[in-house]
């Protein structure tokens, strides 16, 4: 027991030196890591259509072409129409700065001002930072291609390879049974994350789209497509996403329409998140709502934006691997909600 409570501290020193060493080391190579951990998850997404495929008897590597071919399709069909009402959007930009400092200015009247403070600094202000965002998402998207392309062809050959993976495993493996489990029990779980994370994001922005598209706010497509990149950004994603949509359907139907499309957003994201999600994915795979902010604030300073979009897939990547060794277990546990601690309490002290 001495010896165990005497080791905790240097276990304590060599984990967060390692942890020190490998924040900057992948902060270091983040260009290339992003665009590899983006490549590996688009791979995991589409491996088991691969595999229905070579179930159904096509042959591994035609079954490969056939998925990359369909998901650069819908890239390339997508990115077209997107870019295209996102260059629109961007020419438009200059006219709705004017629209919104008319509009701000006309409540600014009946704010009063004190010394050294006016409501109209501020309003200019709000009204800056709102088109210098848009002007960020237009810029984004456009730039957003040849990224998206290198992305492709990396997912390619790690779908080559993910088409053939089980045989790798059970040779490379042998008669390891449970690193086996483990490392299977790890695959699925993932794999099953990322599908549901993704038809939840698709199902969210395909639905509050089609309502935009129904009440006429222009460049439906594109803001549903922005809502669902963002909604892969904790607490604040769909906030921005939501921006430019509440904005022009301030501008066309005054604030109801404004308030109309924050109910809609708001509506159809808390069905998705506190309803259909967990039925899908359960609890096993939640996390605590402080641990998911540092987690927001520590991939962001490792990768940037990219670490922010990537910061839910990569800190439940995290939680998943802790959970497949039992030595880590208790880590995972502390990544998740309170009820998931309470239980791991009344668990140990049951086994005691």
């Amino acid at each position: 027991m001495e010896a165990n409570s005497s080791s905790v501290p240097a276990r304590i020193l060599v984990y967060s030196t390692l942890a020190v060493v490998l924040t900057i080391g992948m902060r270091e190579i983040s260009p290339i890591l992003t665009t590899v951990i983006y490549s590996v998850f688009i791979a995991l997404l589409f491996t088991p259509l691969v595999r229905w495929l070579k179930q159904k008897g096509v042959p591994g590597g035609l079954s490969v072409i056939l998925v990359i071919s369909l998901l650069t399709l819908v890239i390339l069909v997508l990115g077209a129409i997107v870019v295209r009402a996102a260059l629109q959007f961007g020419s438009q930009i200059p006219i709705y700065q004017v629209q919104l400092t008319a509009f701000a200015n006309s409540f600014a009247e009946y704010i009063p001002s004190y010394k050294g403070f006016s409501i109209q600094t501020v309003t200019r202000g709000i009204v800056s930072i709102t088109i210098s965002l848009l002007m960020n998402i237009v810029n984004g998207f456009v730039d957003a291609s040849t990224t998206a392309g290198i992305i492709i062809v990396t997912a390619a050959f790690l779908l080559i390879d993910a088409a053939n993976a089980p045989e790798k495993v059970d040779q490379e493996i042998g008669k390891q049974s449970e690193l086996r489990l483990r490392l299977s029990s790890f695959s699925k779980k993932l794999v099953k994350f990322i599908v549901i994370r993704a038809e939840i994001n698709i199902i969210t922005a395909t639905v509050i789209a089609l309502l935009l598209f129904i009440g006429s706010i222009d460049y439906a497509v594109l803001w549903g497509v922005l809502i669902f990149l963002l909604s892969y950004i904790p607490y604040i994603g769909l906030v921005i996403a939501s921006i430019p949509p509440i904005m022009l359907a301030l501008f066309k139907y005054g604030p109801l329409g404004a308030l109309a499309v924050i109910v809609i957003i708001f509506v159809v994201d808390a069905l998705a998140e506190n309803v259909l999600f967990p039925s899908l994915m359960g609890k096993g795979l939640q996390l605590s709502p402080a641990f998911l902010f540092l987690a927001l604030l520590y991939w962001n300073f490792v990768f940037g934006l990219g670490g922010v979009l990537l910061s839910i897939p990569l800190t439940i990547v995290l939680k998943i691997l802790l959970e497949s060794f039992e030595e880590t277990k208790w880590l995972a546990r502390l990544m998740g909600p309170a009820e998931d601690m309470e239980h791991f309490k009344k668990g140990g002290e049951q086994d005691e």
